[in-house]
């Protein structure tokens, strides 16, 4: 049995909320429509169609342009705490 023939799981969804989307595959709910995206084309990639896998691939792009920038953040933000520590230290130790 393969993961696209696999038995629809029952999902627990908290009452009072809908999910956002639903995967046209398995039924699994998400909060976010990017989140079904990611699932079908990484879960179903064979059995998706074209327009599915090029919009998890667009997805992914997204992604990993959002990594790229939360590491470029986080390293220019790890060398300006330890510019103003260097900083600091050698204000205090010239007085």
């Amino acid at each position: 049995m393969s993961v696209d023939e696999a038995p629809a799981a029952e999902y627990d969804v908290p009452p009072g909320e809908e999910p956002a989307a639903t995967c046209p595959y398995c039924g699994r709910p998400f909060r976010e429509e990017r989140y079904a995206t990611f699932h079908v084309g990484a879960e179903h990639a064979a059995a998706c169609s074209d327009a599915e896998r090029e919009a998890f691939e667009d997805e992914r792009d997204d992604e990993e342009y959002e990594l790229f920038t939360f590491h470029l953040k986080a390293a220019v933000s790890v060398f300006f705490v330890y510019f103003v520590f260097t900083f600091v230290y050698a204000l205090v130790w010239s007085g």
